[in-house]
């Protein structure tokens, strides 16, 4: 027998020191390794044998709690081994059960939610944060301190001290740089900003954004699998989009990617509706053909 070489993996590395980061910003906490069975109780609740076995010999791979020590949510993070294998897939919807059981949140994240930066901010420390910020809110409106009617909207929110507007409206670069690209267009040409929302077979939500100008289209789809948390993933697939087709913009204007034709996009998004029953989004000017969307 010997001592393990470390306690994570690579990847798992990675994701502690952004989640050391977020609840240092956050007067929160995070733990790593937990027993399932110390984060959740099980009271009086039936579990058959395999269910029990494993809340008495599995761990969460990292629990984010408030000061006070109280979880607040689980984060999971999915290596390659989550998608190929069957077992896997069966311990982890286990988990799954488990978590919403006791009420509480489990988030599951691959690499692209800590190494991906949007305006400065990844995608982990929005989805905590705005997650907060909306509890919060709730509370407040209960409290009667907010109008009933008022919707919750990340992307209107501006914190003290947060050095920046709107902090968690990712998109509000790439959504002035589409606008200052279409200010650069002759007049008379035909231009819009257009986008449809869909879901696969797993709950996924899926979102085609799309700049038409000319006979010319700028394209882009964004998913975000459906989660045990309960957090506004809607507006989050709406900002990362929007993020991913300002940098297409932005490396069309370099001349590093070519525009698609009216032609080449319509196949494309006709199997996107179809395979995702895609419903309008948003729209913004003209839509290069009709559809029984109601985006032209």
């Amino acid at each position: 027998m010997k001592i393990v070489g470390s306690l994570l993996n690579r990847s798992e590395e990675v994701v502690l020191h952004e989640l050391h980061k977020i609840v240092s910003d956050n007067a929160m906490r995070v733990f790593t390794k937990l027993r399932l069975s110390d984060v959740i109780q099980k009271s009086d609740t039936h579990l058959t044998n395999r269910e029990f076995n494993f809340y008495t010999r599995s761990h969460c791979d990292f629990v984010v709690a408030d000061h006070d020590a109280r979880p607040v949510m689980v984060v999971e993070y999915d290596g390659p081994l989550h998608q190929l294998s069957a077992e896997q897939q069966e311990r982890d919807e286990i988990k799954n059960e488990l978590c919403r059981r006791a009420g509480l949140g489990l988030l599951r994240i691959k690499d692209n939610y800590v190494t991906k930066i949007y305006r400065g901010m990844t995608v982990l420390r929005w989805i905590i944060e705005v997650t907060e910020l909306e509890k919060a809110f709730n509370a407040a409106r209960e409290n009667g301190h907010v109008p009933w009617d008022e919707p919750f909207d990340p992307t209107f929110l501006e914190l003290a001290g947060s050095g920046g507007r709107f902090p968690y409206w990712l998109g509000a670069a790439a959504t002035q740089s589409f606008h200052r690209f279409f200010g650069t267009l002759d007049r008379e040409i035909p231009k819009g900003l257009n986008g449809v929302l869909g879901q696969d077979e797993n709950g996924a939500a899926c979102r085609l954004s799309c700049l038409y100008f000319g006979n010319q289209i700028l394209w882009t789809t964004t998913g975000i699998r459906k989660q045990d948390l309960e957090f506004p993933d809607y507006d989050l697939l709406d900002e990362i989009n929007t993020c991913e087709l300002g940098i297409l913009l932005k490396r069309f204007r370099r001349g590093l990617v070519r525009a698609s034709s009216v032609d080449e996009f319509r196949s494309f998004f006709e199997q996107f509706c179809k395979g995702y029953n895609a419903h309008p989004s948003y729209s913004m000017g003209a839509f290069p053909f009709e559809t029984t969307l109601g985006v032209d």
